[in-house]
């Protein structure tokens, strides 16, 4: 069975509403979502950040048995020619822990490739639901990289085609269990965007925020105003993204006949 792991609601709200999911008991700090059909994979969010990943992981892989673990969610583009709604599947994942003052181009980076028979499919799925995509590494951070200039400095130096605080986190616990995976996540903010700090949900749970949140930041930056909206808008894109891609690549992982005895060997 292939278990999705995802971050927030926002992210997969598309996907659960199209499919047919509805919610189903997990453990307090996640939300789970079953099908009534078998062919649709469970999905697990965990909320925000590296360490809330890892234990949805592993808790999706010992309470599913799960035999493949798809990573899937929002990140932020680190090349020229990305756009908001454009996809990403890693080709691997490089971690880079710490805040941006600690990095270094000598910094231990921990890479681990995703699976390639996984990578296939999700490929298979991006071109079948005629969805714009990238192939490169995933660089999963500790905090969200908000600036243009550290998603800039994370492309050129790091070698990151994208950034998100889940995906090593992800591939570390299914590699340590011998669970192939891959990575497909959907572009929020370019490279040339200014996010305000207040979209870093770093530790959070999965639940989305009220908006009364947001009015309070407002009140007190009122030129986030722009940013915000325009980030609402590349919101819907990357979800709409994710919810076209979800279909075709069960149909893909199940043409492929994916994940199968041999899938953990690649």
């Amino acid at each position: 069975m292939i278990v999705i792991v995802g971050a927030l609601h926002r992210e997969t709200s598309g996907i659960t509403r199209s499919l047919g999911y509805s919610a189903a008991e997990g453990p307090e700090d996640f939300t789970v979502y079953t099908s009534k059909s078998n062919q649709n994979p469970p999905i697990i969010l965990s909320g925000s950040g590296p360490e809330r990943a890892s234990r949805a992981t592993t808790w999706a892989i010992d309470e599913f048995n799960a035999k493949a673990i798809v990573s899937i969610g929002f990140c932020g583009g680190s090349k020229e020619h990305q756009q908001s709604g454009d996809l990403i599947i890693a080709t691997g994942v490089i971690n880079l822990p710490g805040s941006p003052f600690e990095w270094t181009t000598s910094i231990k980076t921990d890479p681990i490739d995703a699976n390639r028979s996984l990578s296939l499919a999700a490929r298979t799925a991006v071109e079948i639901a005629g969805l714009d995509y990238h192939l490169g590494p995933m660089v999963t951070v500790s905090s969200l990289a908000t600036t243009s200039g550290t998603k800039r400095w994370l492309g050129k130096v790091v070698g990151a085609t994208a950034t998100d605080t889940r995906s090593h986190a992800v591939a570390t616990a299914a590699t340590a269990k011998h669970i192939p995976w891959v990575s497909v996540s959907a572009v929020l903010d370019d490279m040339d965007v200014n996010a305000p700090r207040i979209i870093d949900r770093v530790d959070a749970g999965p639940k989305q925020r009220g908006v009364n949140i947001y009015i309070k930041h407002l009140l007190q930056y009122p030129k986030d105003f722009r940013t915000l909206r325009k980030l609402k808008v590349a919101s819907e894109l990357a979800k709409t993204s994710l919810t076209n891609f979800m279909p075709a690549f069960i149909k893909a992982c199940s043409d492929l006949k994916v994940p199968n005895s041999s899938t953990a060997l690649q």
